[in-house]
C-alpha cells in the first residue's frame, strides 16, 4: 500500500513551527499520525534575509526527516500557513525557497496559504474569523458557503496594530513621551530600558533607528503584559488599546461576511489573561462572539488543509 507523509509548516514573524505526519495514501490528512514536530527561529522573510530564512527552514526541515523522502514513491504533500503571503506570486517565492532548503521536496505537492487560515483549521471550525495577535495582526473569515474576508496583515510599515511589535512600540514611544515632558521613569520605562540594555529613556531614540529588529521589540510586550498583571495602569492601558485594535479589525470581517463567530485567536499576544479579557468586553459591545485562544499550535491546521 501506498504511503503518504505530510509535511506541515506554520511560518509566523517570530518562529517557525513543523510538522511531519503519515499514514496511508488515500488517508485524510487529519487521520495521519504526527510522527515529529520541530521549531526554529523565524524564516519569514519579511523579517530575516533570504539566506537566514533557508537556512532555518533547512534546519527545521531536516528535523522532520524531509531528506528521506522521495515523492516519486509516495505521496508527499506540504502544507505552508505563513505570514505576507498575499498573492500567487508570493507563494511560488516561498515554494522555491523551501525547495532550496530542502531539495527532496521539489516533487511534492504544495499548498501555500496566508497563516491566518491555519488558526480555523486547527480549532476544527469551518466558519468563523481567525484573530491573529502576534508579530504582526491581522483578521481572516471564512463562511460555510466559501465567502471570505480579510482585514489588516499589512505588516509593520502600513499596519499591524494591535501586535506584540505595536504593543512594544507604544511601550517606547510613552516612554520617550514621558521622558519629554520631564515625568521620572516608572516601572514600566525601567522595564523597557533593562531589556535593551539602556540607562536613560534619551538613548531609545538611537537604539531603535540603529538596532531595528522587529522580533525584538516585539518582545516587549511581554514586560507590557507582566506590568500591567501588577497593576501598572499605563501598561493596561496600552493592552487595552490593542485590544481595541483588534477587534476593530474583527468586527469588519464579521460585518461583510454577517458573522458573530466563532473568533478564534491565536498569536504570542493572545497568551496574555489581561488583553483576553479585553477583547472578551469590546466583542460583546460590537456583538460578537468573545475570541477563544487556539489551544493546539496553529501549525496543526495543516492536515486538516492537507487535500484527502
Amino acid at each position: 500500500m501506498q504511503q503518504r507523509t505530510v509535511i506541515g509548516l506554520d511560518i509566523g514573524g517570530t518562529s517557525t513551527r513543523g510538522l511531519r505526519a503519515d499514514g496511508p495514501a488515500a488517508a485524510p490528512g487529519p487521520e495521519l499520525v504526527i510522527g515529529a514536530e520541530a521549531c526554529g527561529g523565524s524564516s519569514n522573510v519579511q523579517n530575516v534575509s533570504r539566506d537566514q530564512a533557508r537556512q532555518r527552514l533547512a534546519a527545521v526541515l531536516e528535523e522532520l526527516g524531509a531528506a528521506e523522502l522521495d515523492p516519486a514513491a509516495q505521496r508527499v504533500d506540504v502544507v505552508i500557513g505563513a505570514g505576507g503571503v498575499d498573492t500567487d506570486d508570493d507563494a511560488r517565492r516561498l515554494r522555491q525557497l523551501v525547495i532550496e532548503a530542502a531539495g527532496t521536496l521539489a516533487a511534492a505537492q504544495f499548498r501555500i496559504v496566508h497563516d491566518t487560515r491555519l488558526l480555523l483549521a486547527a480549532a476544527g471550525a469551518d466558519e468563523g474569523i481567525a484573530l491573529i495577535a502576534g508579530t504582526g495582526s491581522v483578521a481572516w473569515g471564512r463562511t460555510a458557503e466559501g465567502s471570505e474576508a480579510r482585514r489588516g496583515g499589512w505588516g509593520y510599515l502600513l499596519g499591524d496594530e494591535g501586535s506584540s511589535f505595536w504593543v512594544g512600540r507604544e511601550a517606547v514611544r510613552r516612554a520617550l513621551c514621558r521622558a519629554d515632558a520631564d515625568e521620572p521613569a516608572d516601572e514600566l520605562d525601567r522595564a523597557v530600558l533593562e531589556t535593551r540594555g539602556l540607562g536613560q529613556r534619551s538613548e531609545l531614540i538611537a537604539d531603535f533607528h540603529d538596532r531595528f529588529e522587529r522580533t525584538a521589540w516585539a518582545g516587549l510586550a511581554t514586560h507590557v503584559d507582566r506590568c500591567a498583571s501588577a497593576g501598572h495602569l499605563g501598561a493596561r492601558e496600552l493592552l487595552e488599546a490593542a485590544a481595541g485594535h483588534l477587534i476593530e479589525m474583527a468586527a469588519g470581517v464579521a460585518e461583510q461576511l454577517s458573522l458573530t463567530g466563532p473568533i478564534v485567536l491565536g498569536g504570542g499576544l493572545g497568551s496574555s489573561s489581561i488583553l483576553v479579557e479585553a477583547l472578551a468586553e469590546r466583542a460583546a459591545a460590537a456583538g460578537l462572539s468573545a475570541p477563544e485562544p487556539l489551544r493546539v499550535p496553529p501549525v496543526h491546521g495543516t492536515l486538516r488543509l492537507a487535500e484527502a
